[in-house]
């Protein structure tokens, strides 16, 4: 989980002052707490919820080791079906950091609009907004997946990713949240070899479950290919984030 990729301090910044403060804020799909946490330092109330117990003793640990143990309340909730959201309590906010390509969108922010309450927030976060570029090395990534996993896009070991027709502003636009703003930031970000090897694993595509008995290959041709192509072993990228922020309408 350590090498889990952060949000740029911009954003975290930006998602602070969203709110009342102290605001109780939502965090859908957080994982292990990586923006969770990251709010939390700031004086949110959060509430992270997630499908994934393993995920959440993740997130348990890691806000020990930041003396963050009472600051976030751990939910083992399935978002991508929202069932029973509404018994968690109402909210000032709900932020979905790099986790809603994964959900039903319109249905998610329906259920929202139950818990959060009037004059309260929806912000979707993207470490890379779209249209923007990728990292430099992202082809040689996509080259080595289709060699060891085949030419599908997979979502975990046997789950196909299914592409969006549909961007996530205009399922926001399309919502109770329909008041729209949206935050565009560039930021730089550097990695190791070690840290960049470590990232792959983070992704359900290229996951010790989906890759299986092929992980170690997949390693030692990840590593000899990226030391190939960056003998220093330090791999930087300036990459753009985006906050797609929706609110009810001031009528309502």
């Amino acid at each position: 989980m350590k090498f889990r990729r952060q949000h740029d301090p911009v954003v975290v910044d930006y998602l602070t002052h969203l709110g009342p403060s102290p605001a109780r804020v939502l965090d859908l799909g957080c994982g292990p707490g990586t923006l969770a946490l990251d709010l939390a330092e700031r004086g949110m109330r959060i509430t992270g919820v997630d499908a994934s117990q393993e995920m959440l003793d993740e997130g348990r640990k890691w806000a020990e080791q930041r003396g963050l143990s009472e600051a976030v309340e751990w939910r083992c909730v399935d978002a991508a079906t929202v069932d029973h959201i509404d018994r968690l309590g109402t909210f000032d906010g709900a932020v979905i950091a790099d986790a809603f390509h994964w959900l039903d969108r319109q249905r998610v922010l329906m259920a929202l609009d139950k818990v959060v309450r009037p004059g309260g927030f929806v912000a979707v976060v993207g470490y890379r907004a779209p249209g923007t570029p990728r990292e430099w090395w992202h082809p040689l990534l996509v080259k080595l997946r289709e060699k060891h996993l085949g030419a599908a896009d997979l979502a975990g070991p046997s789950t196909p990713y299914v592409r969006l027709e549909v961007g996530h502003e205009a399922v926001v636009r399309a919502s109770p949240f329909c008041r729209v703003a949206v935050l565009r930031a560039d930021y730089r970000r550097a990695y190791t070899l070690d840290e960049l090897v470590g990232l792959q694993h983070t992704f359900a595509y290229s996951s010790a479950a989906t890759l299986g008995e092929r992980q170690e290959a997949f390693e030692a041709d990840l590593r000899s290919t990226l030391s190939t192509v960056q003998p220093s072993g330090l791999f930087t990228t300036t990459l753009q984030a985006a906050v797609i922020v929706g609110r009810r309408p001031e009528s309502r």
